[in-house]
């Protein structure tokens, strides 16, 4: 099924989730470079397929945006021939979505992995063809370790952000409280619509809908046939992501783009009440309890002054290793100059409160707070072998 978009949908998507009246394309794009850059390729190719004529300034954001996908598509070929066990997120997926002639904004490639080593074999591919370590994240789920990996390479522009991929262990993290992670996701919910519109929920516990993903949903959902809509309904109800698809049909209700069919109330209200239990149970180890919760607010930028300061404290006296294993996220920073782990994984070591990682294509210092100390970088970037007996968790 194909769904038509003209300028005046995503500009009602952009209206809506930034709750301003657009009275000219002047104050459109205004709102759009403040706001909303994601939404660029598509409200600019918009306009061109309409007859608009762009200036030069939006003519050159929509091809820098337009070359940076077919850039995508042919990093994306390579992984599917040479890295098999990854399955792609979003992105270029949802972008094949959209109607001939626009265009959807992309920043990076995102991945699931089928095992770690499968992380690690496309992590290397990358590498050796001109990539970078940029940073990882780093956690614990039923004892054992997961990462995701991010890893850049530089635009032709020095003006322009760089190329990105990241690849993760996990489908997503949660909320860090009453939404458990979701690791491994059963094989009927893989179809693209139902696997990308689950993980497009799963971002709003990171950051409010934009408008993007108003097109996305409706996009997605709308060409949906009555088996993947009944498949999606299934996921949501196990995964417990009624609040969040409510809150996105209540947004998509309020654009011209076509509308999303509305839950039923009592599946909120069920979904709620499942999470505030599982979050109590949090309360039980108040410690960690108490860490996962000032993380979890700080990563969705809800977090009061008090808080701020209260993690910046904490961060700095806590022992990686026992927050790690306890739920809390660890990030890690690569090391330059330190070997490659010769394991086929991560392996985990720790000395006092620090923490590393030595894995297939490097080391990385682990950290659950903004500061690192120099002197420990250099240390570890030039230590040969690990300080202790590696551990996986």
């Amino acid at each position: 099924m194909t769904i038509q978009l003209t300028a005046d949908d995503v500009l009602s998507a952009l209206s809506v989730c930034c709750g301003e009246a657009l009275e000219d394309p002047a104050e459109a794009v205004a709102l759009l470079r403040r706001s909303q850059p994601a939404l660029t390729a598509t409200l600019y190719s918009a306009w061109a397929t309409s007859g608009v004529t762009l200036d030069p300034g939006l003519a050159y954001d929509l091809e820098l945006a337009t070359s940076r996908v077919s850039y995508f598509r042919r990093v994306a070929a390579e992984l599917a021939e040479h890295a098999t066990g990854l399955t792609p997120i979003k992105g270029l997926e949802v972008a094949d979505r959209y109607p001939a002639g626009l265009g959807r904004s992309m920043n990076d490639l995102d991945y699931v992995a089928r095992t770690e080593a499968d992380l690690w074999q496309a992590a290397r591919l990358l590498i050796d063809t001109g990539w970078e370590l940029h940073t990882a994240t780093f956690t614990c789920h039923e004892q054992r370790l997961h990462v995701m990996v991010s890893l850049r390479r530089p635009h032709e522009s020095s003006f322009v952000l760089p190329y990105g991929v990241e690849i993760a262990t996990w489908w997503s993290l949660g909320d860090l409280a009453g939404v458990p992670p979701l690791i491994t996701m059963p094989q009927p919910w893989r179809i693209p619509t139902v696997k990308n519109t689950l993980m497009l929920l799963f971002e709003r516990f990171e950051q409010p809908f934009r408008a993007r993903d108003l097109v996305d949903a409706s996009l997605l959902i709308g060409s949906a046939t009555e088996a993947e809509r009944s498949t999606l309904t299934q996921a949501m109800t196990a995964l417990g992501l009624w609040p969040e698809y409510a809150e996105l049909a209540a947004l998509v209700e309020g654009t011209s783009l076509p509308t999303l069919p509305l839950p039923p109330r009592r599946h909120r209200l069920v979904t709620r009440a499942r999470r505030a239990t599982r979050g109590a149970a949090m309360l039980r180890r108040p410690l960690t309890g108490t860490a996962r919760h000032l993380q979890r607010r700080l990563i969705r930028g809800a977090a009061a002054r008090i808080e701020q300061r209260s993690w910046a404290a904490a961060a700095d006296r806590i022992a990686v290793g026992p927050a790690l294993r306890a739920g809390v996220l660890a990030f890690g920073l690569p090391l330059d100059g330190a070997p490659p782990g010769t394991a086929p994984t991560a392996i985990l070591h720790e000395r006092g409160r620090l923490a590393w990682a030595d894995t297939p294509v490097g080391r990385f210092l682990l950290t659950v707070g903004d500061d690192v100390d120099a002197d420990i970088v250099a240390e570890l970037s030039n230590m040969a072998g690990p300080a202790t007996a590696g551990v996986r968790p």
